[in-house]
């Protein structure tokens, strides 16, 4: 009988624990405004322009980062840039995200930039949990037009200069990643290889490593002054794998027997 007792009740705990757990994770969309801030090679200003497009984040992963990030053109410096082959990924456990690109401006293509973002806003956001038309603006995040509670998001680096962007959801930091990358290579996707994670340079933003402008830094703060808003929120159910893991523990500890007496 005490067998059996255990039985039942194990079997009621691993239930309720499953039950317990999340039946789904989420796909969000949003749409940002932001600032792109362009610094000498010692930090000193030179242009800033606002920036638009979307961030897709998918949280399914758990720990890990899926997220697709674009950015629309923008004009600077009598040009029209473009921003490419964008790949984010997420430095671990933190709130770090880096950023890989490339960027063309007038005749030069291809310019590769590695950029390393404080997510701390947009991470504190999607815990908090978020539904279609929220508003992360700054540090506050607004539903139905009120503010519900602050996800403390980081001000961007280049904010030092008296920019007063004011802080932002994923906010571009003096941290610079190590590796010296080249097109197609380390900026494409595999910027934490060799030696430490990062290097500090205390100027914000990520220094051009290729091409005629080699040195001037560059920053794209998203939802800085201005805002990043859910367009929407899709569920994307939990591996089946899971499931069907859950259930064979169920059903190992529901053929638990009481022993008969001798």
């Amino acid at each position: 009988m005490k067998n059996t007792y255990k039985a039942v009740i194990s079997t009621a705990v691993l239930s309720s624990v499953l039950l317990a757990a999340p039946v789904s994770a989420a796909v969000y969309e949003f749409h940002f405004t932001g600032k792109f801030t362009l610094l000498d090679p010692v930090g000193g200003f030179m242009d800033q322009q606002s920036i638009s497009s979307t961030l897709t984040y998918d949280d399914s992963l758990g720990a890990g980062f899926s997220a697709n990030l674009s950015i629309e053109n923008f004009d600077t410096f009598g040009a029209t840039a473009t921003v490419h082959d964008i790949s984010l990924q997420r430095y671990g456990t933190t709130n770090l995200v880096i950023g890989n690109m490339l960027v063309d401006w007038n005749v030069t293509a291809g310019m590769p930039i590695s950029m390393v973002w404080d997510a701390t806003g947009l991470f504190n956001a999607i815990d908090l949990g978020l539904q279609a038309g929220d508003v992360i603006s700054g540090t506050n995040l607004k539903r139905d037009g009120q503010i519900i509670a602050d996800v403390g998001s980081a001000t961007p680096a280049s904010d030092a200069l008296g920019l007063n962007q004011g802080p932002a959801p994923l906010a571009v930091t003096t941290w610079n990643t190590t590796t010296l990358c080249t097109p197609s290579v380390d900026c494409m996707g595999n910027a934490l290889s060799g030696g430490a994670p990062f290097s500090d340079d205390g100027i914000g933003g990520s220094p051009l490593i290729d091409g005629p402008f080699t040195g001037l830094n560059i920053n794209f703060d998203i939802g800085s002054g201005n805002s990043l808003t859910v367009l929407s929120v899709s569920e994307v159910p939990v591996p089946a794998a899971v499931w069907l893991l859950g259930t064979g523990l169920i059903g190992l500890f529901g053929v638990v027997r009481r022993k008969p007496r001798i």
